[in-house]
């Protein structure tokens, strides 16, 4: 460093010189030391120290200098350095510390240097102990045998002296060992030093030092314990050498045996074959023998090392313990996939029967596991062919379950086993997505003709579109059987036309497929399709030739079969024809679209989600409009599904992943597929999979259609960018069974789940102006304008553009209630631009995360009268533009205002169809999302009592265990109890049937969910706070699985109709229980003859706005009062006019027996001309008293009417018609 710096330049320790630390602070000038030391700058260190005055400052800088030199082994700086320090007890601190570090790192110059100016004796020996140590454990003989020696205290000198040769050894310092272990005089002591430093070399490998140390040991016990553990060590660790030396050492024969034993197992878990070949001939007791030959075979077998494997097994002089070796090493090797073992062990298994049962066994958890040759081997050691082709089923179902057509090409696929499973049938529709079909070819060349369009039929039937198209395509393929039908009279024509397949529809007709062949009903596919409602099948069946003027067996054509069924777009093909802002913004949040009930919404979305998901299996998810929170209802937002409307889950097809271009990085094991060209948001395969995406279970009873989409999982996400302008979240999209018009062999890119995050985010005014959108697409346009082609996709994506536009921030002034109206303005007039910026008359708008990629209207591609949708729906909406007036009005006569803040939420009657697992508790958990486990248990559980209370074996204890489980939910007590009193009247225990009764007599349910039940207003909205009420009782509506009607002959005959089978639709058959209109009937049976009579006044109380036919015909039943029946009878219509329930034959004819009733009541009770109060007098003053007694004043009983019952409150019912009527 030059000796000119500028006196302007900062002053640091980097840049200090002698000149600049003359005027220095103390401070500086350690600094400047340390660092000069540290670099063995001898004469800076010599000028830095020079220029301190203090003494005891002095001394501390040479203190840390000489530490930081001895550290850096500059000999030099310490030796000058130490002696300064004058104060005695400070320079032997510093010495000591100072020849530790040294010493550590082998620095004996200095070691030697400071260890002879340490003063104090102890602080000497003190020094010497803990360096030599530290050198020990370094390797730094030379410091070693300095040091020791000069150790004064004998004992101190022992101790380090074990120390520092246990170190050693640990670290193959032999010349150290060699010095130190004899030093030790205690023999004791030695030979406690010499077994534990023995044993750490050992595990190490230092045979040198073992072999030393050990011949050192003088107690013939000790030695032997230290022979053995040091052999065992040896043996774990692979060193042969010491293992060799260390065992015939060992003088007790039984020791000898049990350390030959343990080592040679510890050797065979880790491959050391050499020390197992040495170990196990030197077990002299035969059964010793053997038992460590099975268990070291075992471990050897289950990671694989196979020569030991072998050399154990022939050991083995027991046949018996040589079989169950085997079997045990087998069934290893093969969960773990070793073949070589397995080969060699089987065939050792001299019992058959037992070499069967393995075989089943263990090629199972080979299966599971994916060893599948492994498996053929296993198979083809069974003695049985019935075992073999058993067997072999089981393990093609589980390699047809992975997706691996490796093996289940290997295996073999029998014709049959595809129609005796559906894991089958779908791995080979999976395999035809992808165009890998060579196991199907090989399967159908072994099917008969008929036989394969019987499995066409069932492809079609299955939803598997393109397994169905690779029928088709298939050479085998019989054009002369292909309208061979199934049982019901149904080609595979008819079955497509079912499913709105028109693709596959042309294809069979191009095979030859008949379009005038009839079903046993008399329907042909085109009456099927009108039936169905499904446009494009029935254009495509039109285009071939199809008589739309057939008559069925009942004399019904196509267009009456739309008419029945309401199927408009059907008709339309068949009979082709030409508020202020702050009002409507209060009109549609008294209707409760607001963001708070749309979170709401959300979270009973999730909780179904999620109990869903427990009983299903399948991780499945819901998206649309039910888990949006908004515009699932168009009326307004209070937990009902609109008739229109659905509930949309997604399932991942497990195990199969597509890589798209564009999205997928390539990286990793995505580099070893070829990703998928996209083309207008659509990913190009091999072979088409249809274009209906969902399987629909359409609307049954009180449950809501439900589609379920199995799409398939992307490795990436796809239009990062457009994504990010809206949401965060760019996680991996996915595939769903769709094309364009005229398109085949492609799949859409779905954002679903992207979608649903966008959508839970919306302010109120952005939600309405959702709602706004959808209502004008859904309903105005297509319902009272006749002008249909929009679909709620179209809205959504609307939406989406206007959130661009103006960002998500609810507080940005463009998103304000006083802006509702201009902003649906804006939106309109955005789609107009979008319309007509597009040229083909299918194409509505751009998609808005994929802007290359068309977004049609509904039914495109079809031609005819459908080609001019656009023009209509442009001209319609230009119209609306400038006249949002009528929309408004429109609106207005359509939305609801809440009559109450409850959601009617009856998860039970929603879940999916799934036959739920026995179980044999509830399941109590606060964790997410385990704390859904309770509530699927007891959905399982009432399914099973339900059930079992059906069967003639149900066993009664059984049976009262199951519901004692049902007893500790308070939020399902109805439930409970009335099974249980089911129970007790099935066996004949009368008395304790009526004892439930009367307890259920006093027992309240709740009627709806209030928002405190469903939210957590102090915390943010998440999953895990999704609480549903303890402590009251609203869980009594369920939909139970079912395919057959009930039977409880045990019941009296009323009560057993209010168990309603519906199973007219097969993918929506169920059992619907409520529970509490049972609970009425139980109590009014069986208390027929007790005091107090039918409170009919609580039952309707609890009907107010939620009725549904089985409660309201229950109430009709019981009661003869006029009124009563009336208001069962308006009600009823009143449902089936809303369509809150699917209608059936059952449910006609039960509102057909209320309307018989009422004129049998009206005609015993006569005219109401001569009552002399006013009907309006009347409902006012008891409406009044209604809302008290529902709040829960007890108010006795009003007053009946002559013609009444006794204890029947007739005139009660006069109020609860308006309330019930305005609240549903």
């Amino acid at each position: 460093m030059g000796q000119n710096q500028s006196r302007h330049q900062a002053f640091s320790t980097d840049n200090i010189t002698p000149t600049a630390a003359t005027h220095a602070n103390f401070c500086d000038i350690v600094r400047a030391t340390l660092r000069a030391a540290s670099q063995n700058r001898f004469d800076d260190v010599q000028f830095f120290v020079s220029q301190i005055n203090d003494q005891s400052n002095k001394e501390a800088c040479c203190i840390k200098a000489a530490e930081k030199a001895a550290m850096n082994d500059h000999f030099q700086i310490v030796q000058f350095l130490v002696p300064l320090i004058n104060d005695q007890s400070n320079k032997d601190a510093c010495c000591i510390r100072a020849a530790e570090e040294a010493a550590i790192r082998g620095y004996f110059q200095i070691v030697q240097f400071l260890v002879q100016l340490i003063n104090d004796q102890s602080n000497k020996d003190a020094c010497c102990i803990k360096a030599a140590e530290n050198a020990a454990f370094m390797g730094h003989f030379q410091a070693v045998e300095f040091l020791v020696p000069l150790i004064n205290d004998q004992s101190n000198k022992e101790a380090c002296c074990i120390k520092a040769a246990e170190k050693a050894a640990m670290n193959d310092h032999f010349q150290i060992v060699q010095f130190l272990v004899p030093l030790i005089n205690d023999q004791s002591n030695k030979d406690a030093c010499c077994i534990r430093a023995a044993e750490e070399a050992a595990i190490r490998g230092y045979f040198q030092i073992v072999q030393f140390l050990v011949q050192l040991i003088n107690d013939q016990s000790n030695k032997d314990a230290c022979c053995i553990k040091a052999a065992e060590n040896a043996a774990f660790m692979g060193h042969f050498q010491a293992v060799e030396f260390l065992v015939p050492l060992i003088n007790d024969q039984s020791n000898k045996e049990a350390c030959c034993i343990k080592a040679a197992e510890k050797a065979a878990m880790n491959d050391h074959f050499q020390i197992v070949q040495f170990l196990v001939p030197l077990i002299n007791d035969q059964s010793n023998k053997d038992a460590c030959c099975i268990r070291a075979a075992e471990e050897a077998a289950i990671r694989g090392y196979f020569q030991i494997v072998q050399f154990l097994v022939q050991l083995i002089n027991d046949q018996s313990n040589k079989d169950a070796c085997c079997i045990k090493a087998a069934e290893n090797a093969a969960f773990m996939g070793h073949f070589q073992a397995v080969e060699f062990l089987v065939p050792l298994i001299n019992d058959q029967s037992n070499r069967d049962a393995f075989c089943i066994e263990a090629a199972e958890k080979a299966a599971d596991n994916g060893h599948f040759q492994i498996v053929q081997f296993l198979i083809s050691c069974l003695s049985s062919s019935h075992q073999r082709e058993n067997l072999r089923f089981q393990c093609v179902l589980k390699a047809c379950s992975r997706l691996r057509e490796d093996a289940v090409a290997s295996l073999g696929l029998e014709p049959k086993w595809l129609f005796q499973s559906t894991t089958i049938l779908r791995f080979t529709a999976a395999m035809a997505i992808e165009g890998r079909n060579s196991v199907l070819t090989d399967t159908l060349s072994r099917m008969q003709p008929a036989r394969i369009t019987q499995l066409l039929r069932l492809s079609i039937t299955q939803r598997h579109v393109a397994l169905a198209v690779t029928l088709i395509n298939h050479e085998r393929v019989s054009t002369q059987l292909v309208d061979l039908p199934d049982s019901t009279g149904a080609t595979a024509l008819m079955l497509a036309a079912d499913a709105g397949h028109h693709e596959l529809i042309e294809k069979l007709i191009d095979l030859g497929a008949s379009v005038r062949a009839e079903d046993s009903q008399g329907r042909t596919a085109l009456s099927r399709a009108c039936e169905a409602g499904h446009v494009r099948a029935a254009k495509a069946l039109m285009d071939a030739g199809a008589d739309a003027n057939h008559r069925d067996n009942h004399g019904l054509t196509c267009a009456q079969l739309a008419q029945r069924f309401d199927q408009r777009q059907v008709l339309r093909l068949l009979n082709p024809t030409e508020l202020s802002d702050k009002e409507l913004h209060q009109l549609l949040s008294d209707a409760g679209f607001t963001q708070q009930r749309a979170k709401c919404q959300q979270n009973l979305a999730d909780w179904l989600q999620e109990v869903a998901r427990v009983l299903t299996q399948d991780h499945r998810r819901m998206t649309g409009s039910y888990a949006e929170g908004w515009a699932n209802s168009l009326v307004q937002v209070n937990g009902r599904t609109a008739a229109d409307s659905d509930i949309d889950w997604t399932v991942l097809v497990a195990g199969q992943m597509f890589h798209l271009e564009g999205g997928c990085d390539r990286k990793g094991s995505c580099g070893y597929d070829t990703p998928l060209k996209v083309k207008e948001g659509h990913a190009q395969v091999a072979v088409g999979a249809g274009s209906q995406p969902a399987v629909t279970a359409t609307a049954c009873g009180v449950r809501p259609a439900q589609d379920t989409c199995h799409a398939i999982h992307c490795c990436s996400s796809f239009c990062v960018g457009r994504v990010r302008k809206l949401i965060k979240n760019d996680n991996c999209v996915h595939l769903v069974r769709a094309t364009r018009p005229s398109s085949t062999n492609e799949l859409r890119v779905s954002f679903s789940f992207q979608e649903k995050d966008i959508m839970r985010r919306l302010s109120t005014v952005q939600g309405q102006l959702f709602t706004l959108i959808k209502f004008i697409f859904k309903r105005h346009l297509p319902l009272t304008l006749d002008t249909p082609g929009l679909k709620t996709y179209h809205a959504k994506t609307l939406l989406f553009a206007m959130l661009e536009r103006y960002g998500k921030s609810p507080e940005t002034e463009a998103w304000q209630p006083h802006n509702l109206i201009a902003l649906l303005k804006e939106s309109l007039d955005m789609m107009l631009k979008f319309m007509r910026s597009r040229r083909s008359p299918n194409e509505c708008m751009p998609h808005f995360f994929m802007p290359d990629a068309p977004l049609y209207f509904k039914n495109a591609g079809i031609g005819d009268d459908f080609d001019n949708t656009k023009a209509r729906v442009r001209d319609r909406l230009c119209e609306l533009r400038s006249d949002i007036g009528g929309v408004v009005d429109q609106l207005r006569k359509h939305v609801r205002p809440l009559q109450s803040e409850k959601f009617y939420f009856h998860p039970f009657t929603l879940l999916p169809l799934t036959a739920p697992p026995a179980v044999t508790k509830i399941r109590e958990r606060s964790e997410c999302p385990k704390k859904y486990y309770k509530f699927a248990d007891v959905y399982s559980v009432v399914h099973e009592c339900v059930s079992e209370l059906q069967s003639e074996s149900s066993d009664r204890n059984t049976r009262m265990r199951q519901l004692s489980l049902l007893h500790e939910q308070q939020w399902c007590k109805c439930a409970a109890l009335c099974m249980t009193a089911m129970t007790h009247l099935k066996f004949g225990e009368s008395e304790e049937a009526e004892r439930l009764a009367m307890e259920l007599q006093r027992h309240q349910l709740e009627s709806g969910l209030k928002p405190q039940n469903i939210r957590d207003e102090s915390r943010k909205w998440s999953l895990s706070d999704i609480k549903l009420p303890e402590y009251s009782d609203w869980a009594w509506r369920f939909c139970l699985p079912c395919d057959s009607p009930p039977r409880f002959p045990f019941l009296p005959e009323f009560t057993q109709t209010l168990f309603t089978a519906r199973l007219s639709q097969p993918l929506s058959s169920h059992l619907y229980v409520n529970f509490r209109c049972l609970s009425w009937s139980l109590q009014a049976e069986l208390l027929r003859n007790r005091a107090p009579a039918i409170a009919f006044d609580h039952w309707i109380e609890q009907l107010l706005g939620d009725p549904d036919l089985e409660e309201l015909l229950t109430l009709a039943h019981y009661s003869d009062c006029r009124e009563h029946v009336e208001l069962s009878l308006q009600q009823m219509e009143m449902i089936e006019k809303e369509r809150r329930v699917a209608m059936e034959t059952q449910d006609e004819e039960k509102i057909v027996w209320v309307r018989q009733k009422r004129w049998r009541v009206s005609n015993r009770s006569g005219s109401d001309s001569g009552a002399h109060r006013s009907r309006e007098d009347e409902e006012r003053r008891l409406w009044a008293r209604a809302r008290l007694r529902r709040d829960g004043a007890d108010l006795g009983r009003l007053p009946s009417s002559a013609s009444s019952p006794p204890a029947v409150n007739c005139s009660f019912v006069l109020l609860c018609c308006n309330s019930i009527r305005t609240a549903c």
